[in-house]
């Protein structure tokens, strides 16, 4: 498919950019170091010790670690994955009903002065940035002699609303200095019919192997076993420390004062401390709709689940399903509540899972339910994509363009949508997205919309040279270019019908010396630079472009076409 000139030129100036390790910052915060897994080789132990590389790691802790409240909590571990005597820093979050696990993945440089991306070197793994479920006590190892290489197999599971449910078998692989995924087989089930849209009495289970080719529920079972038949097998273990970010002054940690009085663990007899490793998050549904909401916890012997109102008063689910007739609530195995039957009245409340222990009580924060018809109110956008694409239109920019659409949508085979409240003001944005992507336009946002006065108004459109990616935290990733000396990189966040600039980084061209230069600036300025300008280097424009970008993500999608 044929590219935009303006991607080619930003392409060639981004190949010319490396990421590497900056400066030592502050530590904001010291919990006690974990051990590395596997002992430093002789060489590397002669530059500098084990516990010397892990103040190298913490002295360059703005590059790994996750520093938005939303993230919480969080995890990391040093290890040393390829065994090569220099210590890595995997830290990981694991967030959304879809269960995303997101990831920062840095090792220390050879001569221990910095620390280098591990991940920034095109990794593939399934989704935006879904990493498997790797925050786990313990990982399988094998050693392939021939390859040079060990694999740490582990399972992805990714949900898409409560109708689909996708898993896939892959290999973590760290080799000279780049972390790579091995695909090695899916399985999807299935409660809906894609054709009918009626339920099936029983899930439907497809499973392939890395090539597409259909295979048994047993063989995906057993794919690792004989993916890795014959070679050594050892286990690492992983110790992870939990990080809980601080939330802003004007929001509180929890729905309910009782609620955090709960978490000291004080109160409670000698024991394994309750940890908190998934916390429930909000979710939009049509009215009479259906959706899951889902946490985990470690060291937890039982659950409940509880219900906030607006005003933070806690109530239980049979206490919730009485306010709310009609209402139903299901607590399911796999610390999962179904909501079904959901009534506009419930619109605005939270959910919030207790976890007991023997050393503690543990809540999570609370999540959040929209009900309303908001797939009706976003009809017309939907619609438009529809006959785009089955018209044949979605190739042809130019009627893309005439029609309000998002002309990138031509670089994938399909496109779906998805609703999430990204300005939490109680109104999901409509978010369309590819499905079926190119390279080109991965993980991009094609379109956002919101309601104004019931009706749809635009947001943000990405085009060739201005492309828009959804983060983690519900910040919005705003690529553009005016040249290949002027590329902008841009955090943003909605505010009710627009965009607010957060923070950038941008490029632009010095007439003196005849050179690209590079700037970061906090909040928006007519002009660039500006007084708000500061001169960064290279690296540290790359880097910063690298963590934004590393968290983009696309919301589970439903097919528009």
């Amino acid at each position: 498919m044929k590219k935009f000139i303006g991607f080619l030129l930003i392409a060639a100036m981004i190949a010319a950019l490396t990421a590497c390790g900056g400066a030592p910052a502050p530590v904001d915060s010291t919990p006690q170091s974990t051990e590395a897994s596997y002992p430093d080789s002789a060489a590397a132990q002669a530059q500098f010790s084990s516990e010397e590389q892990k103040q190298v790691l913490e002295d360059n802790r703005e590059f790994w670690a996750f520093t938005e409240p939303y993230d919480s909590p969080w995890f990391y571990t040093f290890t040393d994955l390829d065994r090569n005597g220099r210590l890595e820093v995997i830290a990981a979050t694991t967030q959304g009903t879809g269960i995303f696990t997101y990831a920062n993945f840095w090792e220390v440089l050879p001569d221990g002065s910095g620390i280098d991306n591990c991940y920034h070197k095109n990794a593939e793994i399934e989704g935006p940035d879904d990493w498997p479920e790797i925050i786990q006590d313990s990982l399988p190892c094998y050693y392939d002699a021939l390859a040079g290489c060990y694999y740490y197999p582990c399972e992805n599971v990714t949900r898409d609303g409560y109708a689909h449910q996708y898993y896939s078998w892959q290999a973590l692989c760290l080799k000279d200095g780049a972390a790579d995924w091995e695909y090695l087989a899916s399985k999807n089930v299935n409660w809906r019919d894609e054709d009918t849209g009626e339920d099936y009495p029983d899930a439907v289970t497809v499973c392939e192997d890395a090539a597409g080719n259909p295979i048994s529920e047993q063989d995906y079972d057993s794919m690792v076993e004989k993916r890795f038949a014959g070679m050594e097998k050892s286990e690492l273990q992983l110790a992870w420390v939990r990080v809980e970010n601080p939330w802003p002054e004007e929001e509180p940690l929890s729905g309910d004062a009782e609620a955090a009085g709960l978490q000291d663990s004080s109160l409670f007899a000698e024991g394994p401390a309750v940890v908190i490793t998934k916390n429930p998050t909000s979710e939009s549904i049509a009215v009479g709709g259906k959706t899951w909401f889902i946490a985990h916890a470690d060291n937890a012997v039982s659950l409940s689940w509880q219900l906030v109102d607006p005003e933070g008063t806690v109530y239980s689910l049979e206490q919730a399903m009485e306010r709310h007739p009609g209402l139903s609530l299901q607590d399911l195995e796999g610390d999962t509540l179904a909501v079904s039957n959901a009534p506009q009245s419930l619109n605005g409340w939270g959910i919030q899972a207790v976890f007991d222990g023997e050393g503690n009580l543990a809540v999570t924060t609370p999540a959040y339910i929209y009900v309303g018809d908001f797939v009706t109110a976003y009809r017309n956008v939907i619609d438009a994509y529809r006959t785009a694409y089955s018209t044949g239109n979605s190739q042809n920019g130019q009627y893309l363009w005439e029609h309000g659409l998002s002309e990138v949508a031509a670089y994938s085979t399909g496109v779906g949508y998805a609703l999430k409240d990204l300005d939490k003001n109680g109104v999901p944005e409509l978010i369309v997205a590819g499905m079926g992507t190119d390279d080109f336009s991965e993980n991009m946002a094609y379109d956002i919309y919101t309601l104004v006065n019931g009706a749809p108004a635009n947001i943000a459109t990405s085009q060739a040279r201005s492309r828009y990616y959804i983060l983690a935290d519900n910040t919005l990733l705003s690529e553009g270019s005016g040249g290949a000396s002027h590329t902008y990189i841009t955090l943003q966040k909605v505010n009710g019908s627009s965009l607010e600039d957060l923070e950038m980084v941008f490029t632009d061209y010095d007439e003196a010396s005849g050179a690209t230069v590079f700037y970061s600036q906090q909040g928006h300025s007519d002009n660039l630079p500006s007084e708000k300008s500061t001169r960064i280097s290279e690296n540290e424009f790359q880097t910063r472009w690298d963590q934004w970008k590393n968290r983009a993500y696309v919301p589970p999608l439903t097919a528009i076409f």
